[in-house]
């Protein structure tokens, strides 16, 4: 009887200790999705973590990527013996309730990047900076699933590329296309699908080394991909640049260990230095003191870039009276073998800033 007794104490102790564990658990995992900080969500997910709270383990994973993902940003890794480099961590749109308000803007940057408003052109600087590939490399761009895709991502990359570094060779227009094909975001089980090939060089890639320019990194799939393609015409692939890396988030046991083995002392660590913020948002090179606010000589690369019709539309902006106003407007034909005239009609776009 009085073993009887003690066990069933014993099993009430536990399912006690259980429920206040779930219970203070989901007030960390409460404090920290409001928490006004970084370093106080931090701070409260890694204790809601060891209090055994799941969606906690979305969290804390998030507030420390640096220390969490296995590689890091600006520094050079290989992904299956290529050289890659990524500028920061993309994190899918289900964790963006989770996300810091930097984190937000830079996942928004990348995806602006990937729809042509942003002109990418800083992590691609990083990248070559990191890689330093040798005079004479192609800058191969990757394929998107339209032409008209393609062009308006790299586009304005590549005319910097040309101007700026004139050691490399500006491969855009190295590809042919055939044809549109869906987008693989678009495709179900993309990790494994098998995307149409809707494209092909016309430059033979014979004995050339190629850096491979790309938005997001996620299971290296398309890299590889477009590695055989490039073998196949002779091309060696010597490196790959991203705008950012899809953020894997770790698993329960890795998650565990990370929050009982983090201290802050690991915060300064493994934060991002100065010298590696590599932002693109907009008019950032003013921000930076790169250019004057209105030199008399227009001569850099434009703000933004518009594809309307045939048309593609270059503005450049200066500032007058406190606000950024378009000071230059350039108007090209998209294809100059078309027969459809240019437009200039820039009713239907907002250019305030």
């Amino acid at each position: 009887m009085e073993r009887f007794i003690i066990i069933l104490l014993l099993i009430l102790i536990v399912s006690l200790t259980r429920y206040w564990r779930r219970k203070l658990g989901g007030a960390y995992c409460a404090a920290a999705k409001y928490a006004p900080t970084v370093e106080l969500r931090r701070e409260f997910s890694r204790k809601a973590v060891l209090a055994g709270n799941k969606e906690a383990r979305k969290i804390f994973p998030i507030t420390i990527a640096r220390f969490a993902a296995g590689h890091q940003p600006l520094k050079v890794f290989k992904r299956k013996k290529i050289p890659c480099v990524f500028t920061d961590y993309y994190f899918p749109s289900r964790y963006n309730s989770y996300l810091s308000e930097a984190q937000k803007q830079f996942c928004q940057s990348v995806l602006d990047f990937k729809d042509g408003k942003r002109n990418g052109i800083r992590f691609l600087v990083a990248g070559i900076e990191k890689l330093k590939p040798k005079p004479g490399t192609v800058v191969m761009f990757m394929p998107c699933s339209t032409q008209r895709k393609y062009w308006k991502r790299f586009k304005t990359m590549a005319d910097y590329l040309h101007d700026e570094y004139p050691e490399l060779v500006c491969g855009i227009s190295y590809v042919r296309y055939t044809g549109d094909r869906e987008s693989l975001h678009l495709q179900k089980d993309r990790g494994n699908a098998e995307p149409e090939k809707n494209y092909f060089f016309k430059e033979d890639l014979a004995g050339k080394e190629v850096l491979v320019v790309d938005d997001i990194l996620t299971t290296g799939k398309s890299l590889q991909d477009f590695r055989k393609e490039v073998e196949a015409d002779g091309g060696k692939v010597v490196g790959a640049v991203f705008a950012a890396e899809t953020f894997r988030m770790p698993n329960t046991f890795w998650c565990y260990l990370d929050a009982l083995g983090w201290s802050e002392d690991d915060a300064g660590k493994y934060a991002p230095k100065p010298k590696d913020a590599v932002l693109d948002y907009p008019y950032q090179r003013r921000k930076w003191g790169i250019y004057d606010e209105e030199p008399e000589d227009i001569d850099w690369m434009p703000d933004r870039t518009i594809l309307h019709g045939n048309s593609m539309i270059n503005l450049w902006y200066g500032k007058r009276k406190g606000k950024y106003v378009v000071v230059r407007k350039e108007l090209l034909p998209l294809n100059p073998e078309s027969d459809e005239p240019c437009s200039d009609d820039l009713s239907e776009f907002d250019l305030r800033i």
